[in-house]
């Protein structure tokens, strides 16, 4: 019922859900066919052959890069802006993610994350000093040792050494083709006309030291923006109840009761590998934490867990699989499938399409001298946007999972055009965008504006 009042109150809006292709990961019967292994996704390496790339990598996501870049016709069309947001790298589990008990010993003493503050006026520059976290283990803390998870010297979660070499070479082809196929990005680097942003996720910050070395490696400091925390937009944090309330029907509907239910038996042998409580509901509303572990372990080149206490009890591979199936399934039908995804995806990070609209507007305008905008975000900024847009195939966005969206002004008309690329490739929808290729950026304009009002009015009658 709270869904018809709030679609009175906003009758104006013309969120309209445009349902993806039918795939493998549309009905449950082909999510638990033992035979579909990982859908031919890779999940135990961050290195793809030249002649597969392009092929989905949860461990390190394609992207744009010169030897895949479909280009434009320069002779007809100019860049003139580049919006990029992409995931953070492969990283450690999020805390609640590990078993209570890991055999594991983790160490992540190969890179340091820096925490300080400096300032800014002359007259007190140089007054602090730089500092890095030395991570450690107090041998006389009594609770550091009792379901603790994993033991060793990291964060959870933090940049892996291994997701700080992703991102590094992140950066490298971007610049690649940005800065040297489209001779686009300014040489050196310019906050006027290129910017960087993070969430407050210290993630972000971690892989955004990576990627702008790369690009800019003269570079030895840089300011990064970042919003404040409960009203970022990237990351999002900003408080909507009416999309909290959706994704709340969403995971109580019954086709998401149903694949819980049907996966009750791998709960119950993956409880006994990994000494979880049954009755955790964190661990059994969604196969997010386990996914997150197992993908982990591969993607780093660890073995699959074993039971603490009994090292003969084992995940096999065919269970891996299950949960990496099972874990597309849901993003899958959280952010596309669900007649309810598209709302959910308008209302929950439309605040960041109202930026980036206005950010569009106001290069056609002269109203900016920017030319290029760096966002590193989430897996959820990531699925937002495609839901937004309405993606024809979804499945988890991978470590690095990246969007990019390009303004062109036609050379011979003056008009301006907008293309979308996402694993490197065009961007293709089911809705009223079609193929995101090159179409009149008034139309991308329109679309956003159905979603959330022309300015931001339906969103904010949504939320607030």
């Amino acid at each position: 019922m709270f869904l018809l009042v709030a679609l009175a109150a906003v009758a104006s809006a013309q969120i309209i859900h445009h349902a993806p292709i039918d795939n493998e990961f549309s009905e449950l019967d082909q999510v638990f066919n033992t035979s579909r292994g990982t859908n031919g996704g890779i999940y135990n390496s961050s290195f793809v052959p030249d002649s597969s790339y392009g092929q989905y990598d949860f461990c390190n996501m394609p992207h744009v890069r010169k030897d895949i870049y479909p280009q434009v016709d320069q002779s007809e069309y100019k860049l003139q802006f580049v919006e990029v947001i992409h995931r953070h790298h492969k990283r450690t589990p999020y805390a609640q993610n590990c078993f209570p008990v890991e055999t594991l010993v983790l160490y992540c003493d190969e890179a340091l994350n820096n925490y300080y503050s400096e300032f800014k006026t002359p007259a007190h520059s140089g007054n602090t000093t730089k500092l890095s976290w030395a991570n450690y283990q107090n041998q006389y803390n009594p609770f550091n040792f009792i379901h603790n998870g994993y033991n060793g010297t990291c964060q959870f979660p933090q940049i892996s050494y291994a997701g700080l070499e992703d991102s590094y070479q992140h950066g490298l082809d971007l610049y690649g083709v940005y800065g040297e196929l489209m001779s686009f990005l300014p040489a050196s680097y310019d906050p006027k006309l290129v910017t960087f942003r993070v969430t407050n996720n210290v993630i972000t910050s971690q892989v955004a030291s990576a990627v702008v070395k790369a690009m800019y490696p003269h570079e030895k400091e840089i300011d990064v923006k970042v919003e404040a925390d409960g009203f970022d937009v990237l990351e999002p944090s900003y408080s909507c109840g009416f999309a909290d309330d959706i994704a709340s029907e969403i995971t109580s509907s019954t086709v998401w009761q149903e694949h819980l239910a049907r996966a009750a038996d791998l709960y119950d042998e993956l409880d006994d590998i990994s000494g979880v409580d049954p009755e955790s509901k964190d661990w059994h509303v969604s196969f997010d934490h386990y996914f997150d572990n197992t993908a982990f372990r591969l993607c780093h080149g660890y073995g699959l867990a074993c039971n603490s206490e009994n090292s003969s009890l084992c995940m096999t591979q065919d269970q891996a699989e299950q949960i990496f199936r099972l874990g597309d399934f849901e993003y899958n039908y959280k952010y596309r499938i669900h007649e309810n995804s598209t709302l959910y995806a308008a209302t929950s990070y439309g605040a960041y399409f109202n930026e980036l609209k206005h950010r569009l507007l106001e290069k056609t305008t002269g109203a900016t001298s920017l030319k290029y905008s760096h966002n590193v975000a989430h897996d959820g900024s990531i699925a937002r946007i495609l839901g937004f847009l309405q993606i024809d195939y979804l499945r988890w966005p991978g470590m690095g999972s990246e969007v990019v969206l390009e303004l062109y002004q036609g050379l011979k008309d003056g008009e301006w055009y907008l293309r979308a690329l996402y694993m490197g490739r065009i961007l293709t929808t089911t809705g009223p965008l079609g193929e995101i290729d090159m179409i009149p950026l008034h139309d991308f304009i329109s679309y956003i504006e159905s979603m959330i009002g022309k300015d931001a009015e339906v969103l904010v009658d949504y939320c607030v």
